[in-house]
């Protein structure tokens, strides 16, 4: 027998065994695989990443100190001095000229003063001739000394040893104090200056080792701290800490450097492995696995190391945090756990 839809009769029934099969309970997904890590307290140094500017041991701008004519230049730009060296010499001609009368002059004064002590032994002259041929010679000898100063300030001397830059006079120019003649650095060593959190200002010391790096240069070098500034700054509520390398091949003053110092103090906290955090609507989370599901948790988090993060906020001491598989978790996903070493 047939309908008039052309099905047979006795198929009717596998169609309704087979629907019924259908409309049944489907079979549970497998639950996914994931390793966790357990979280508890322990103590871990505390790794601190800032940004520092590097300056060299000693700069100054070398100027004079009179305003006269250059007449010779003994420095090579870009050279090595010593401290002491002569760089630059003014015009002293009219001074020199001074300073040849104020020897004549004291001369001659010498020689007053020579009668007068001898007719002091015979009592032939007041005490107020013996007393302005004294005061006379003084002052010669006095206004000479000033002008032997004078003098000395035309030689510009390196006031340390170090590096000179670019020269920004010729001879001849007219030079004033406001006139820059060229720069003078020492870079045996470079300092290091960069802020620090106002929140480790009593975990930073003298002596204490840090490590930097710098554009261009795939070395890693190493310092110390040499001064920590005895105030907070009050705009950027952080502490300026200068700390010294000894070793600056291939340093520049004026260069940037990312610095990575390691505090000597240990703190106690959670830390979790870095790669568990996952972005949430609020900032960062983590995946919590209780009872074989998935619960999506907002973390609070604090200082960082290698691999590793510290949870201030948001964990408590022994629950799984999902650690692999986290891009196919979701929440309320079964999850198969297993501990991660």
């Amino acid at each position: 027998m047939t309908l008039r839809s052309g099905i047979p009769i006795l198929l009717l029934p596998l169609l309704a065994v087979a629907g019924g099969a259908q409309d049944g309970p489907k079979a549970p997904d497998a639950a996914l695989k994931a390793e966790v890590h357990v979280v508890k307290r322990e103590a871990f140094r505390q790794t601190v990443s800032t940004v520092g500017t590097l300056r060299a041991n000693e700069t100054v701008q070398v100027a004079s100190e009179l305003s006269r004519r250059l007449e010779k230049i003994h420095v090579t730009e870009g050279g090595e001095v010593a401290a002491g060296e002569l760089l630059f010499k003014l015009d002293d001609s009219d001074l020199a000229a001074e300073l040849g009368e104020i020897d004549v002059r004291m001369e001659l004064a010498r020689a007053n003063k020579k009668r007068v002590d001898n007719l002091v032994t015979r009592s032939a002259i007041s005490q107020q001739e013996i007393d302005i041929s004294k005061n006379e010679l003084n002052l010669l000898e006095a206004q000479r000394r000033t002008k032997a100063v004078q003098i000395a300030k035309t030689e510009i001397r390196a006031p340390f040893a170090g590096r000179v830059g670019v020269r920004q006079v010729s001879e001849g120019a007219l030079v004033t104090p406001a006139t820059p003649l060229i720069t003078l650095q020492d870079v045996s060593r470079i300092k290091v200056d960069f802020p620090l959190p106002e929140r480790y200002a009593g975990e930073i010391r003298n002596g204490q080792k840090f490590t930097f790096t710098v554009a261009g240069n795939a070395r890693v070098f190493e310092g110390a701290v040499a001064v920590i500034e005895p105030a907070i700054d009050a705009t950027t509520r952080s502490l300026l800490v200068r700390g010294v390398c000894s070793e600056p091949r291939g340093l520049l003053p004026g260069g940037f450097a990312e610095v990575t110092l390691v505090l000597d103090g240990e703190a106690s906290g959670f830390m979790v492995p870095s790669q568990a955090l996952v972005p949430s609507p609020r900032g960062q989370a983590v995946y919590v696995i209780a009872d074989g599901k998935a619960r999506l948790q907002t973390v609070e988090i604090g200082v960082r190391t290698d691999d590793r993060v510290q949870v201030l906020r948001g964990l408590n001491e022994g629950e799984a945090v999902a650690v692999t598989n986290l891009p196919r978790i979701r929440p309320g996903v079964a999850v198969s756990v297993t501990t991660s070493p």
